[in-house]
This record gives structure tokens, sequence and C-alpha cells, in this order.
């Protein structure tokens, strides 16, 4: 019988007696141990990570789990309800969200939960330095026509101070400039159709810092005492800088900007090859051999490259 009724054993009981179970069926997988992680999507992320670092290792996923009022539910919530059952064998692989930046207590290895230390798993696969490759794997062409790494940082730069305000704003009056105001402020996404990818994205980014410089002089006019220096030196320490603001904001966001550029990009690759082609078979093939965008984004983990993913790595190897 599932769930918790009213006057029955305690929730906690509950989800601790799900872990034994979920362990258990680990072990009879031949399975080092069981993971819970937010859904689907996020099973790739962290069972390639899993596999990088612990190669001769097995691990069974669960991608969803039943709640205390017996339905099947998925998300970072039901994974925490798991944070007083969780041992070696069985952990959670959470995406950090704003946790990792704004301290949230009890989320790190000694508790056995893995975080992206990222916003999201979205971030990692948006690694400026992985999606020239991308593009050369998707197009079978060289990527000499758009500059990933300039066009990020130079994102990056125009976003980091609005970014720290809003963070300052999530402890101090969260309400004052929310999530959801912040991530339509710098939204690319809406903007797809105009990022040229002849000007490295010039003109939509220079659009962008316009708007932000409005909205920070507006800031700095209404909050003149706002303690900034102190949370910049703060976030610095954890990896946040303003060239590296892309990779702690809300992942789907930059996912969804970063696919489109490398959609475009390799439009144009194939576009210029093709004028190389002299036969009908040969540019037919050219187009044929193309490979997914999405499956060769989510090839892109830079292992060791930058303080997330390094922090994950500390992390596994601490209780595996």
């Amino acid at each position: 019988m599932f769930g918790v009724s009213a006057g029955s054993e305690n929730r906690e009981e509950y989800f601790a007696g799900l872990a034994r179970r979920f362990a258990s069926d680990a072990k009879m997988f031949r399975c080092r141990a069981a993971v819970h992680v937010e859904n689907k999507d996020d099973v790739v992320f962290w069972s390639t990570v899993l596999k990088h670092f612990c190669p001769d290792d097995r691990f069974h996923f669960l991608a969803g789990s039943r709640n205390e009022f017996g339905h099947e539910t998925s998300g970072v919530t039901q994974c925490l309800k798991y944070v007083h059952a969780l041992g070696p064998d069985f952990f959670i692989c959470i995406d950090s969200d704003y946790r990792y930046l704004l301290h949230e207590r009890g989320i790190d290895a000694k508790h056995f939960i893995l975080q992206t230390y990222t916003y999201s798993f979205e971030n990692h696969h948006c690694y400026a330095e992985g999606l020239d490759e991308v593009c050369s794997r998707i197009a079978h062409v060289p990527n000499r026509l758009f500059d990933f790494k300039r066009f990020l940082t130079c994102f990056s730069r125009i976003v980091y101070e609005l970014f720290i305000w809003h963070l300052y704003f999530l402890r101090t009056d969260p309400v004052r400039f929310s999530k959801y105001d912040f991530n339509q402020y710098i939204n690319m996404t809406s903007r797809k159709s105009l990022i040229s990818v002849c000007d490295n994205g010039h003109r939509v980014l220079e659009e962008l810092e316009m708007k932000v410089k409005r909205k920070l002089a507006y800031f700095e006019r209404k909050y003149p005492n706002a303690a900034l220096e102190s949370i910049r030196k703060k976030y610095e320490q954890m990896g946040l800088l303003p060239e590296t603001t892309y990779l702690f904001l809300r992942g789907h966001n930059v996912y969804d900007m970063i696919s489109c550029l490398c959609r475009e990009v390799c439009k144009m690759l194939l576009k210029g090859e093709k004028r190389n082609r002299r036969t009908r078979g040969a540019i037919a093939a050219l187009y044929n051999n193309r490979r997914n965008v999405d499956s060769q984004l989510k090839k892109n983990i830079a292992y060791g490259k930058y303080p997330a993913i390094r922090k994950i790595e500390e992390d596994i190897r601490q209780f595996l």
C-alpha cells in the first residue's frame, strides 16, 4: 500500500523505507548504488558524468518516485524528501539552481547529494570552449564562422552586474527583482531570430547592453547604499566572474540560445561548403551526414576545464 495516511508512520520513515528498497534494488541489479535524479532528462547528464569518473561502476537511476500521497512524482522537491535517508548506496543528484550561490545548508557531498554547481546541467553542455567542436561534429565542417567563446564572454559581461543585483535582492527583498523578472529581462531566446551569426551577435548584444544599463542606472539611483562589493568578492571565490555568468543563469534559457545558435552556424557552414561540392551526390552526402544538434550538445562536457565541473569530480571522489 502506497502513501502515508493520517496517523500512520511519519513521513521521514516512509521515505527511508523507499530509500532502503531502492538501494536493495540496485544491489539486485548488480549496481553500486541507486541514484534519484530530478527527471528523465537529468539521467543522461549524471550517468555520463558518473561513468566518466567511475568507469568500473554501474548505477541504478530513478527519474521519479511515489510521494507521501502515493502519486508518482519527479522534480527536485521529490529528491529532497530523501535527505534523511541518503548514503553511499542511495544518493540524489540535483540542479543547484541558486542553492550553491545562496549557501543552502545540507546540499553537499557530506550529505550524499551531488549538485551541478552551475544553475542546472544544461549550463555544462553550453561551456563555451567546446562549442566549436560541437558544430564541427554536426556539420563535418570546421567552424571558422562564429566565435562562441567571444559571444558568451560578451553576453556574460553585459548581464553580470545585473545578476549581482538580482542575487542581492534575493537575500534582501526577493519580490523586488524576482527570478522571473530577471530571466525575462535578459532572455535572449525571444531574440533568437535576431542573433546574427555574421556579426557574431554584436547587434543583439548591443541592444541587450543598452537595456541592462538603463536597469542598472535605476537600481543605483534607487538603492545607493546597497553593499554590492562584498557580494562580488564572495561570489568571485565561488567561480562567478563577469566572464562566467552564463554558467549560473537559468540553464534552460542558456541552452535554448546556444542550441539555436548552433543550428544557425551549422546551416551557414553547410551552405558555404555546398559551393565546394561539384556533384549532386556530393551535396546530398554533405547534408545526409549532418548530426542532431541536441545529441551533440549533450556530449559537450569539458571535464577539468572550469570550477563547477571540478567540484563535481571532487564530490564524486569524496563518497564514491
